[in-house]
């Protein structure tokens, strides 16, 4: 066990060995020698306060971009074929310093601006000459500059639209229930089947503001007089009762989103309509419909539609006996929830 233990540890001091062997200066012009000076730097910010602290681990970033860019440069192995890593590696480490360094904060912009910081990075040694002066880059290489700034352009506009299409299932995640079949960019990625864990199905958020609905019309009509539901349920007074009762959803949904600390913004392209009230034996049916008028793969807006029905139903209390009012309200029907269908119009 002995044996053992100082076998590890002398193999362990001679990985360190080489480690730090690797990063010892060959002479003070050299890119091991930025390297230590960028380790000093962060070192003595780390022991500073204030504006020095921050003006050390500034320079600190810098030797390390100059050291890494040098180093990745001289290493001939950094390579895929005949095109060199070096710009990209240390377009990764500048990005990542400036948007730390200057915004404040590591968003999805850093790993935007990384092929197009990248490309510049490339396209500097054709552009400049020995003393670092801008030149003309030789004509046989301007092809293969057009060709790199491009294609690094196109790049960053992939890595753009992938946060503009994760930013709108955020905001609008309803568009999960949408069908992508059509589409030549968004591809719906299947959702990995676990043994004995039934899958979630997502469904609109037009189900639960037709729920919240259906929910407020039964807290204002159920158990009541029939004779008050009927007086509600003429023309003019539903119209007051269905407002009311879609500015308390409207205010509802708000507050749920705002205690939940969620970015969605999908609620203002749900329209509720209420469908014309209708005799239905003894009672009355009314249908609740959303219209999802947001972005969509058709033209036409998608509906769901949710029936509730309102009867009178005889209630005793001792000898006397009268009618009262009771609502029952059908599982939504529609996009989303069946088969998806477009709004008739």
């Amino acid at each position: 066990m002995l044996k053992f233990f100082t076998t590890f540890y002398n193999g362990f001091l001679d990985r360190v060995k080489s480690l730090l062997g690797s990063f010892d200066p060959p002479n003070s012009f050299s890119w091991q020698t930025l390297i230590m000076l960028s380790l000093f730097s962060v070192f003595m910010a780390w022991l500073a306060t204030g504006l020095m602290r921050d003006l050390l681990a500034h320079f600190g970033c810098i030797f390390l971009i100059l050291g890494v860019y040098w180093g990745t440069t001289a290493n001939k192995a950094l390579r895929i074929g005949d095109v060199p890593l070096s710009p990209w590696i240390t377009g990764a480490i500048t990005s990542i310093y400036i948007f730390r360094a200057f915004v404040g904060e590591l968003s999805p912009k850093a790993l935007i601006a990384w092929p197009l910081i990248s490309a510049v990075i490339a396209a500097l040694p054709p552009c400049l000459d020995e003393n670092f002066k801008p030149k003309i880059p030789p004509k046989e290489k301007r092809q293969n500059l057009a060709l790199l700034l491009t294609s690094q352009l196109i790049l960053s506009c992939w890595f753009q639209f992938y946060f503009v299409v994760q930013n709108w299932l955020i905001e609008y995640p309803t568009l999960l229930t949408d069908n992508f079949r059509q589409s030549a960019f968004v591809v719906q990625m299947p959702t990995l089947e676990v043994v004995n864990i039934p899958q979630v199905k997502i469904l609109p958020r037009g189900i639960s503001i037709l729920d919240l609905t259906a929910s407020k019309l039964k807290d204002e009509l159920n158990d009541k007089p029939w004779s008050d539901v009927e007086r509600v349920l003429l023309p003019k007074k539903r119209e007051e009762l269905l407002r009311k009762i879609t500015n308390q959803v409207k205010e509802e949904m708000k507050q749920e989103i705002a205690s939940a600390q969620i970015q969605i913004k999908e609620d203002e392209f749900w329209q509720v309509e209420y469908k014309n009230i209708s005799m239905r034996g003894s009672g009355y049916n009314l249908e609740l419909q959303a219209l999802w008028q947001g972005p969509r793969s058709q033209s036409e807006p998608y509906s769901i539609t949710k029936s509730c029905q309102i009867t009178p139903v005889n209630e005793q209390i001792g000898e006397e006996s009268f009618q009262i009012s009771e609502v029952k309200c059908n599982p939504a029907t529609g996009w989303g929830v069946g088969e998806s269908f477009a709004a008739t119009q």
